[in-house]
């Protein structure tokens, strides 16, 4: 049965994390571990900021061995070209995109997006468990209850489905989203 899933902002190669987020060190193993719940019939929704530098050497160790099928949504350290992320191991890539899933129209983005009337929900990544984006005028100009942020923290470095996302993000992430 196919299931679609999310994750956002792996930073593989990103010792900043552990500061920042207060990532364990070697989260790059965690992440990988997480990831080996996708199986061949399922979707990777990959909502930006893959890694950071050896671009080629961690696609090939953490993206390109993945069974699924699998989607990027580029994030703001995702600079290289299509055709690049096409070739290693990406079988889909976007700035964002919007379908309707599970009942509800989203609109999926690596930061969030300003409310148009045309989604009802923004699955977005960029600004992680932390403090350390919170102020950054793009959250504050967008910040309502239509987005829904996806943290690898909050998600024990795993992939988060995306139906229980759509369908339980609130009690998911009680104590853990941006709220004022």
């Amino acid at each position: 049965m196919k299931k679609i899933y999310l994750i956002s902002d792996t930073h593989f190669g990103h010792d900043a994390m552990i500061q920042y987020c207060g990532r364990p060190k070697g989260f790059e193993e965690l992440l990988w571990k997480g990831m080996q719940i996708l199986q061949e019939d399922d979707i990777l929704i990959h909502l930006g900021d893959i890694c950071i530098g050896k671009n080629a050497d961690w696609h090939a160790k953490y993206i390109e061995p993945l069974p699924c099928k699998k989607i990027l949504v580029r994030g703001n350290h995702d600079k290289k070209s299509d055709k690049w992320y096409l070739e290693h191991g990406w079988d889909f890539v976007c700035n964002q995109f919007k379908n309707k899933m599970y009942g509800k129209k989203i609109v999926f983005s690596h930061m969030p997006v300003v409310w148009d009337g045309d989604y009802e929900m923004n699955v977005h990544g960029h600004f992680h468990n932390s403090d350390h984006r919170r102020h950054e005028p793009e959250l504050l100009a967008v910040k309502n209850g239509y987005q829904k942020l996806i943290a690898v923290e909050w998600t024990e470095y795993k992939p988060v489905l995306l139906k229980h996302v759509v369908e339980e993000y609130d009690k998911i992430f009680k104590e853990a989203h941006l709220d004022s």
